[in-house]
């Protein structure tokens, strides 16, 4: 699956270099480039985007500005000249801020974060919280999601665990 992708920078030498490395790795995919703020913002009200590669000093307005606009769901690498704002850039959420001159090195080391936040988020949809429950006096143990149960009941000394397929009673107390 390749990141669709956008370049929001209104110096053409950075432009060019971001849009060389986006060619350079193969689960990207640039899909256009603005100089403009506000043309950016426009796109992006009408077409998806996975990422947006954007400076921070701009015209009309600021890169800060910007993501605070945008859907939550489009990642943010921030790429600027200026060191100042990081802290606030990773307070809005960027995936990386990027300092100019940006060395391939630096940039594919903060694309590679997009890959791993993703697989992050796929194994959290796939229950990846689990619990370990003892189901008889054997020592034999039950791997129950966390995500699967519906409720828990109380039965005095035991405890029973409802799934949509299934009901496990333990040997224990709520308490």
């Amino acid at each position: 699956m390749a990141f669709k992708c956008i370049i929001v920078d209104d110096e053409p030498p950075a432009t060019r270099i971001l849009e060389n490395y986006i060619s350079k790795v193969h689960f990207l995919e640039k899909t256009s480039v603005f100089n403009d703020s506000l043309k950016a913002l426009e796109f992006l009200n009408t077409q998806a985007v996975d990422v947006i590669f954007l400076d921070i000093q701009m015209p009309q307005l600021t890169g800060l500005q910007i993501s605070k606009i945008i859907s939550k769901d489009i990642k943010v690498i921030f790429t600027t000249a200026y060191p100042d704002f990081a802290l606030e850039g990773f307070e809005l959420n960027a995936v990386d801020y990027l300092l100019k001159p940006i060395a391939f090195e630096r940039f594919y080391q903060a694309v590679s974060k997009l890959n791993s936040n993703s697989k992050t988020e796929t194994s959290n949809n796939n229950s990846s919280d689990f619990i370990f429950i003892k189901t008889d006096g054997k020592n034999k143990f039950h791997k129950l999601f966390l995500d699967d149960i519906l409720y828990i009941e109380s039965l005095q000394n035991y405890v029973c665990i409802h799934t949509a397929k299934q009901q496990i009673v333990t040997h224990s107390s709520l308490k």
